[in-house]
Parts: C-alpha cells; structure tokens; sequence
C-alpha cells in the first residue's frame, strides 16, 4: 500500500464520520490556530514599530531626568532627578560634535478654539527648530516654525490636519488665529496627516515655538531633549558627548551615577522585544497544552479506530499486507488527521488575525515562520500519538483477528 492510498483512506474515515473527525481535530485547531493568531498579531506589531514608532530613524535618542523606567525599585531611584531645562538644551547645542540636531521639546494638553468653534483634548506641544525632522513631519501648506520664531518668541503655530478639519472645514488656515488655553496664536503651517496610532490620532495637536511655550505654559517646568546624531555609527560618540556635558553641568563627581536618563531606539526596541518575548512563551505554553490533548484524542480515537476495523486488519493480512503496511497505513491515517486539523488551525488564525486588523486598531501581518511551526507541529503531533496505535495494529494476529466480532 502506497502513501497515496494510505491518505485517501484516511480522508475517507474523515468524511464517513464527520463529526468525530471534527471533534478528534479540536485540539489540534484551537492549539494551532492560537499561536498562528498572536504570532501574526506580534508580527504586525513589529512591522508597524520598525516603520511608524521609530520614524525618525535609529540615529535619534532622547534626554529627559528619568530615562526608560521598567520598575518601582528603577523609579525609586529616579525620581529625584532634576529636571532638563532649556538652559540643558542650550548648553548641548556645540558641545555635541557628532549630532546633527539637537532640539528641546516639552507638551501639555488644552483646547484649540476659533470664531466660537472649539477642538478639545489638543496636544499643544513646544518644539525646537528642526522638530520637523525628528518627528517625520511633512508640510501641507505653508512653512514650519523657525529658529526666528524660537528666538523672539512669536506666537505662532503649525496645527494638525484634525484640528483644521474641525476649525476650518471650508476655509485655508493659514494665516488666521486660533486660541490656545488663554493666549492667541497665528497659524503659519498645517501639516500632513499621519493618521492613527493604535487607534489614537496622531493629527490633534498645535505646534508652537518652544521658548513660547516656556513664557506662556510651562514656566518653570521639564522639558525633554531629542538629539538626532550625523549617522548611525555616531550615536554611541553622541551619547558620551552629551553624557560628559550634563555631567559637567550638574557637577557630578566620578563615580556618582548619573541624575538623567538617556533613551534610545534600541532601548525601546529591547523593551518591545522583550514584552512580545513574554507574550510568545505564554502563547506557545497555551498551544502546547492545547496540541498534546488534541494529540491524546487523535490517539484515542486511532485505538477505537484500530479496534473497529480488527477484521478488515485480518484480512489485508491474510491477503499478504505486511506489518510495515498496515503500520504506515494507521501512521499515515493519524498523521493525516493531524496534519488537516493544523490547515484548519493555520487557515482559522489567519483569518482571526486579519479580520481582528481590520476592524480595531491592532495590526495583523502573516508570520509565515509560525505557519511552516503550525504544520510543522501538527504533523509531529499526528507522528508521535498515532505511532502506538499503528504499532498495536501491525502486531495483531491474522488469524485472531479474522474471529473479531
């Protein structure tokens, strides 16, 4: 008997006893299905960080008094941190050789009014000149703000395509004046929408000169650094340069650690990585479970199988079937069973994935690496549990067997 027949007559036994086949299959569906939905969810979340978190390139990292806090016992250390300020920014600007922009920002929330109209929950951010860059902004009409606009504090802004779209629905923004908090502000640019951020708009927001923000919003309060460095391979030059500066600054002694944080996309992309890590080992551990008690019901169900068809066994024997064709027979059928029901699982999570991308926020992509693992693990499954079942069918005496009633 050929591989060929051997899968046939397995597919066979399937359709005859549809619903037992279907239910043999379960285990083996939910547990494929399971690590093929998160393992596309995990792969869409890397693509979707590698292009959108990180936009402004792997050469940008941030100051700010606290750094990347994963714990209490990390936060307990910080926390006491002094705060960056402009005069920080100011000092980098020249000292840090290898950087090719270095820009202080700062943010709070508020509301974005015009001619009775009024935007809520706005993100009214101050930024240096260069922010642009660092935040892979494209402008849509008019200019962005300038080192000018910094340096005399001008009250201007360039404003998000949401917030035009709600002030100005039928009218060109630019050069009208729109309300931020208590203070009037003339728009100078809009720019390009970049659309939503786990379900979150990334276009709410009114950017106005950071000195501006200092004098109007945030007087005496914190404000962050992002330093874009020459290229990739300057960044670890660039963060020693700023490192050695702040220390100088806040006279720090050789050995005391340092009172600020430095974060980096690497940094980030190891804490991503790291909670993804835990999702897959969870998620595996789950399909695991889920595989071996679809694996012991394949084989349970094989043992019946084996028991049912004890005289069709006899007479292949009598006809000259050899023990390696009967084992290859019920191998074959198991692993068949197996093999259909990681289609199914691989197929179904699929499914799960992209239509869960579709309509929520969270990204989906096919991780082609967990579907060769599904079948992969299916067929193993089908290997291993139907070994026993087609080993006792092999070693059953003909002659007893053609007596089974």
């Amino acid at each position: 008997m050929n591989l060929r027949e051997s899968s046939g007559i397995a597919l066979a036994a399937l359709r005859a006893n549809k619903m037992r086949s279907f239910l043999t299959l379960l285990g083996t569906i939910i547990g494929v299905m399971s690590v093929i939905a998160v393992l596309s969810f995990v792969e869409g979340l890397n693509r979707f960080v590698s292009e959108k978190l990180l936009n402004a390139g792997a050469n940008v990292f941030y100051v700010d008094p606290y750094g990347l806090v994963t714990s209490q016992e990390a936060w307990e250390k910080v926390k006491d941190n002094p705060v960056i300020t402009l005069d920080d920014a100011d000092a980098l600007h020249g000292s840090v050789p290898h950087a090719s922009i270095i820009i202080a920002q700062s943010g709070t929330n508020g509301s974005a009014h015009y001619r009775g109209k009024e935007v809520k929950n706005v993100s009214i951010k101050g930024s240096g000149p260069g922010y642009e860059i660092i935040d892979d902004l494209t402008i849509a009409e008019g200019r962005q703000l300038t080192e000018l606009d910094d340096q005399r504090r001008r009250m201007v802004c360039v404003i998000g395509s949401d917030v035009v779209d709600e002030l100005f629905p039928n009218a060109d923004p630019v050069g009208k004046e729109i309300r931020l908090g208590s203070e009037s502000y003339e728009v100078v640019g809009v720019i390009a929408s970049k659309g939503k951020l786990f379900g979150q708009s990334q276009d709410r927001f009114a950017t106005i000169p950071i000195r501006t923000f200092q004098k109007f919003k945030q007087k005496r309060g914190n404000f962050g650094i992002a330093v874009k460095t020459i290229d990739q391979a300057s960044m670890p030059v660039a963060e020693q340069e700023v490192r050695n500066r702040l220390r100088g600054l806040r006279h720090l002694r050789p050995g005391q650690p340092d009172n600020f944080g430095i974060t980096t996309s690497e940094n980030v992309m190891e804490l991503y990585q790291n909670l993804t890590g835990g999702i897959f080992v969870v998620t595996v551990g789950v399909a695991a479970i889920s595989l071996l008690v679809g694996g012991i019901v394949i084989m349970n169900i094989m043992l019946v199988s084996v028991t049912e068809r004890t005289r069709e066994i006899g007479i292949r024997k009598a006809m000259g079937a050899k023990r390696r064709d009967i084992l290859t027979q019920f191998l074959v059928e198991a692993t068949t069973l197996s093999m259909t029901g990681g289609l199914i699982g691989v197929l179904s999570g699929i499914g799960i994935a992209m239509l869960v991308g579709a309509v929520s926020p969270l990204p989906a992509a096919v991780s082609w690496p967990a579907v060769a693992m599904g079948i992969t693990m299916s067929g193993l499954i089908g290997i291993f549990f139907g070994s026993f079942p087609a080993w006792r069918a092999s070693r059953l005496d003909p002659i007893d067997a053609l007596r089974y009633e």
